[in-house]
């Protein structure tokens, strides 16, 4: 514990919701989608790499609970940030036999950390519609509307946060670093004088 104080310290990071929350608000979201497409015998999960990754496997393993044998999981790797911010130009990567991985004809809900300007989303929703053929929902565990650039909202989210933070922790990270934090919270800047 004291390492991680040491952490959030020198990257100045204020705790915006600690753990028990985050898993809390995952646990109603898998709830609500189990309910939702309960009638369904397949549903496709999308989890965007590297982002999503720690609340997609979350999630899933929430739904595996809630309704077993019915969830098809098959990542994509989407980023419109490297080490410098560029939501204009997003990147998706996909392994070549990605398109028959799916269940045509079945729903798919995009897991991601964080809805922020919406390009990154939209484009990866339209490239899953064009794949299945069906309804194509986003799930993100934080709904950041400060930036939103495209029309698009999710379906499922855990928080919603109208500020302008650089979110850290729990798949959100700064310049590849704190990622792994099994809290959220975000980057206080520090004014010079």
């Amino acid at each position: 514990e004291l390492l991680i104080k040491k952490i959030h310290d020198m990257k100045n990071v204020k705790i915006l919701w600690e753990n028990d929350a985050i898993e809390k608000k995952i646990k109603e979201m898998a709830k609500n989608i189990s309910t939702k497409w309960e009638n369904e015998p397949v549903v496709n999960l999308i989890p965007v790499i590297t982002g999503g990754m720690i609340f997609a496997t979350k999630l899933i393993m929430d739904l595996e609970k809630f309704t077993p044998e019915k969830w098809v999981v098959n990542p994509v790797i989407a980023s419109a940030y490297e080490y410098s911010y560029n939501p204009n130009k997003p990147e998706v990567v996909r392994v070549s036999d990605y398109e028959n991985k799916f269940k045509e004809g079945s729903p798919s809900i995009i897991i991601d950390d964080l809805l922020d300007t919406g390009i990154t989303l939209s484009i990866v929703k339209n490239m899953i519609r064009a794949i299945t053929n069906y309804n194509v929902e986003v799930a993100v565990l934080v709904d950041k509307v400060a930036k939103r650039k495209i029309d698009i909202e999710p379906e499922y989210h855990g928080f919603t946060i109208k500020n302008d933070y650089w979110l850290v922790g729990y798949g959100m990270d700064d310049k590849g670093l704190l990622r792994g934090m099994d809290s959220i919270g975000y980057i206080e800047q520090i004014k010079m004088l």
